[in-house]
């Protein structure tokens, strides 16, 4: 397996999740290149529901070929946060976040669509959720790489209500609206 690339630990990682029946759903850079003009990325984002999985179960899922710690999964099931994976071979990062329990949250994962990225058959956050999720990261952030994605999502289109709603609910529309008039 000389010369992983991000695509293959992604295979890789999804493969694993649903042999399991874990729901999980891409996020991050990496789904934003699905929908958008691509750009590189440093690792790899999922979002997976954990709440109800015992750590060890998860860990044997990966332990053998990642480094994955059982203490920071453990923290992240009960925090509903993040910890990494990291593979070990080619030292592709992936960030795993445990699915929050706020109502939009909810709503998001279950508006995750199935997909074919890259010969991959995954699951992916929708373009107006992931639009919504790089704002909530912007406005405490403000980050210009958050921006620029915001800009190459909107660019692409989409459905205007759904996205205006859940602006004005998650305190974002401000922001939304500067990003559109842009």
């Amino acid at each position: 397996m000389e010369g992983l690339t991000e695509l293959d630990v992604l295979k890789d990682v999804v493969n694993r999740l649903e042999e399991a029946g874990l729901l999980y759903m891409l996020t991050g850079s990496m789904a934003m290149n699905y929908y958008a003009e691509p750009r590189m990325t440093r690792d790899i984002d999922i979002i997976i529901a954990l709440q109800d999985t015992e750590p060890s179960t998860f860990i044997k899922l990966f332990k053998d070929d990642y480094y994955v710690s059982f203490d920071a999964v453990n923290d992240a099931i009960r925090e509903l946060s993040m910890f990494n994976l990291i593979h070990l071979e080619s030292v592709v990062k992936v960030d795993v976040i445990v699915k929050k329990t706020e109502q939009y949250r909810q709503l998001e994962f279950d508006r995750r669509c199935q997909i074919n990225f890259a010969g991959i058959k995954l699951n992916i956050v929708s373009k107006e959720d992931l639009i919504l999720s790089k704002l909530c990261w912007s406005k405490e952030s403000r980050s210009e790489l958050q921006f620029r994605d915001i800009h190459n999502l909107l660019n692409t289109g989409y459905d205007k209500e759904y996205l205006q709603k859940w602006a004005n609910e998650l305190d974002v529309i401000a922001l939304l609206e500067k990003l559109e008039d842009e």
